[in-house]
């Protein structure tokens, strides 16, 4: 019986001491003092507890100031992370206990004076922050599979160094050039004009709260769904913003809309080979600024609501080995075809088409910087802000971009009545 009391009581001097968050030097003084003896778990807390309140004693000072201040020493900050990680990914099932065992405030009060993790070290952070950098951490895992990404395949991406408007000035063609006969002059070309897409980035975010209640109830689903619900809507936001120049055939550099007759570029039948075919060949029939000769380029993309998908899918790809038949020609599936489905689409009928980027300008996109992903910030003074007037961590998420059509000439639009 000695034996197994022996065993249990090394284990809960291994978890307790674990769980302390107390250095290292202190650690392994405790644990030379209750190792290898049979003791009350009461009796070790106790001890524990008296360690803590000398530490604060000897860190305490005006320098140490805000709510749920952190002084983590060397290699804390990336054990304070992993379990933060740990939280976020399922590993560990309690926000509440992951608070206490980063902060010490066993009470959830947010107050300095309650949360005994105060170190003398080179580093110092506040439990807003090291919450807020793994919501990032999560956010971004989350951003980049979110399985929103079908709208890099129809833009040229670029940065942005400022909010200042943008001007992408594009110039037309020269026409054939003449013969110059023996002993002739060159004459002067015709000089093409030009034509300029403008736009700016723009601010898109929000704020979002985790309250003292939300910590002190371990509200577990509310926390952890944070950092994937803002990912969702950052991606989703960013997704419609670039296929909603398709759907909304909004007025574009020249002051008409992107698709209409004078472009060339908008048809009106429903989705069949017959349409697909007419469109295609509507695209590469299109002319160059001032030379007016075909650019030739044929559409990649066919873009359609989810209600369309099999019918385009049934429409350009090849049909595989089995179903292979070589006296029956399909023009439609010889050609190269990218099916893009628009998930938020509920129109049911208008579909498009969208030549590669590579080919020909069709939509720019600049990131603020070339920050592609969305950011967090922390509102982390303790004495003003939320986290003063009404006891919570408020977080901002930020994502800057702005894009505009470069040139109608890589789009057809068929909005069916």
């Amino acid at each position: 019986m000695n034996e197994v009391r022996l065993i249990a009581c090394r284990l809960t001097l291994r978890e307790e001491l674990a769980g302390s968050g107390l250095p290292g030097p202190v650690v392994e003084k405790l644990q030379r003092q209750y190792e290898g003896r049979v003791f009350e778990v009461e009796d070790l807390r106790a001890a524990i507890r008296a360690e803590k309140e000398v530490l604060e004693k000897l860190t305490a000072s005006g320098a140490v100031e805000g709510s749920g201040e952190l002084r983590l020493l060397s290699g804390e900050r990336d054990n304070v992370d992993r379990l933060l990680d740990d939280f976020f990914d399922r590993k560990f099932h309690s926000f509440r206990a992951a608070y206490v065992k980063i902060t010490g405030d066993e009470r959830i009060t947010g107050q300095v004076r309650a949360a005994s993790r105060l170190r003398a070290s080179i580093q110092t952070s506040t439990f807003a922050e090291v919450l807020g950098d793994a919501v990032t951490r999560k956010m971004l895992r989350e951003y980049n599979a979110a399985g929103l990404d079908d709208w890099r395949k129809i833009v040229d991406i670029v940065p942005a160094d400022d909010f200042r408007t943008q001007h992408r000035p594009r110039i037309g063609g020269y026409g054939d050039l003449p013969t110059v006969a023996q002993g002739d002059a060159y004459t002067a070309l015709t000089s093409p004009t030009d034509e300029e897409s403008t736009y700016a980035p723009t601010k898109r975010g929000g704020t979002e709260d985790i309250t003292i209640e939300a910590i002190k109830n371990d509200d577990v689903g509310a926390i952890r769904n944070i950092p994937r619900k803002l990912a969702r809507a950052a991606k989703r936001t960013l997704y419609k913003f670039v296929f909603d120049f398709l759907k909304d055939n909004p007025t574009i550099y020249d002051s008409t809309s992107l698709f209409t007759a004078g472009h060339g570029n908008l048809g009106t039948a429903a989705l069949d080979a017959t349409a697909l075919a007419a469109r295609r060949l509507a695209m590469i029939k299109q002319t160059e600024m001032d030379s007016g000769e075909q650019i030739g380029i044929p559409p990649k993309f066919v873009v359609v609501p989810p209600d369309l998908q099999k019918t385009a899918e049934d429409l350009v790809i090849p049909p595989s080995s089995g179903q292979y038949m070589p006296t029956s020609p399909d023009f439609l599936k010889r050609q190269i075809w990218d099916v893009i489905t628009v998930l938020y689409w509920t129109d049911a009928n208008n579909w498009y088409l969208v030549a590669d980027p590579a080919d020909i300008p069709t939509i720019e996109l600049a990131f603020l910087d070339g920050n592609e992903e969305p950011e967090i910030f922390v509102q982390d003074m303790p004495n003003v802000g939320s986290m003063f007037s009404n006891d919570k961590l408020t977080y901002k998420i930020r994502h800057i971009y702005g894009g505009a059509v470069m040139d109608y000439r890589g789009f057809q639009g068929s909005i069916v009545a």
